[in-house]
């Protein structure tokens, strides 16, 4: 099975959703603290009520993030825990969410946030504080869609940023773009053209942390999305040989991860010309490299994968 559990025939045919997303919004490794409240199923305490409103009124949201850049670490946690906990909120009551409510009232705060990513000592706050606000699709929709600069800055700090925030910077970016399908579907529907062109630059740095995340996120909206816009980029003769430049690449932790991208163009049962044609004209090559691919790896399901690639390839080769 080239997608876990299922063929990429069945993945495309039914749009099946795979696995759950980690939604726990926390940077790996960070010091930065982080609240799992979930809603109204959430238990706060007694006050909690009045002092989330407190904050909204008095609008020490926006005034706590702009202390981030001036305070220590261990007040730095606090304060994020303090935002996390206003955002989370939901009265049992009514069922408002005051903090929600706040935000989108006062967007100015998220350009606050992300620029909060060009700091070492601030960064990884702001990224936490972006993912609690991402688990509400509203403010997801305000970070992605309209006016959506959240996304395009993390984009632009994923190339950009130090090795000690990047990794929380692409945690950001998964959370925001596999956390509301719905909120993808329609960025893929009204711009694709631009998050595509974001990837490729990610996909073609000289960096190789940004190459290596940059493929395991795509990899990810790949098998969510095939059923929507994304079936264009696997059907993109441009995209497939990125891809095999990428199989050839230096560092095999990036010839891995290209691996599981090519997979899809090579399973696909609703090839392009395009893509045909390329796999027919190269499938000697292809053969003759993946043989030796990554045969030293202890991971049955990968072997149990190439076999079927290499398969593919040669029917490809033979009747194309």
């Amino acid at each position: 099975m080239l997608l876990g559990d299922e063929s990429i025939d069945a993945k495309v045919a039914s749009g099946d959703k795979e696995g759950d997303k980690d939604g726990n919004g926390r940077a790996k490794g960070s010091g930065a603290a982080s609240t799992s409240a979930e809603g109204a199923g959430a238990s706060y305490p007694k006050d909690c009520a009045a002092a989330v409103e407190e904050m909204c009124n008095q609008g020490l949201i926006k005034g706590l993030c702009l202390a981030l850049t001036q305070l220590n670490l261990e007040v730095c946690k606090d304060i994020t825990t303090c935002i996390n906990t206003a955002v989370a909120y939901t009265s049992a009551d009514s069922l408002t969410r005051p903090g929600v409510e706040y935000l989108k009232e006062n967007q100015d705060i998220f350009d606050i946030l992300s620029a909060g990513f060009q700091d070492d000592s601030t960064a990884l706050h702001c990224g936490n504080i972006l993912r609690e606000c991402s688990r509400s699709v509203e403010l997801c929709k305000i970070m992605v869609l309209e006016p959506g600069r959240v996304l395009w800055n993390l984009f632009e700090y994923a190339e950009c940023a130090e090795f000690s925030v990047q990794s929380d910077v692409f945690d950001t970016l998964r959370e925001l773009l596999l956390k509301h399908n719905e909120v993808t579907s329609q960025l893929l529907v009204d711009k694709y053209d631009r998050v595509i062109e974001e990837y490729t630059k990610l996909l073609m740095s000289e960096a190789y942390m940004t190459k290596k995340l940059g493929l395991g996120l795509l990899g990810k909206l790949l098998l969510e999305h095939l059923q929507g816009s994304m079936l264009k980029y696997i059907n993109d003769p441009k995209n497939l040989m990125l891809m095999m430049n990428l199989l050839r690449d230096k560092a095999p932790s990036i010839q891995y991860e290209a691996f599981h991208v090519f997979k899809v163009f090579v399973a696909n049962p609703d090839k392009t010309q395009g893509i045909l044609d390329i796999l027919s004209r190269n499938h000697k090559k292809l053969i003759s490299y993946l043989e030796n691919f990554h045969n030293n790896r202890d991971n049955e399901q990968f072997k149990s994968e190439k076999v079927i690639v290499l398969q593919q390839i040669n029917e490809i080769g033979t009747y194309h």
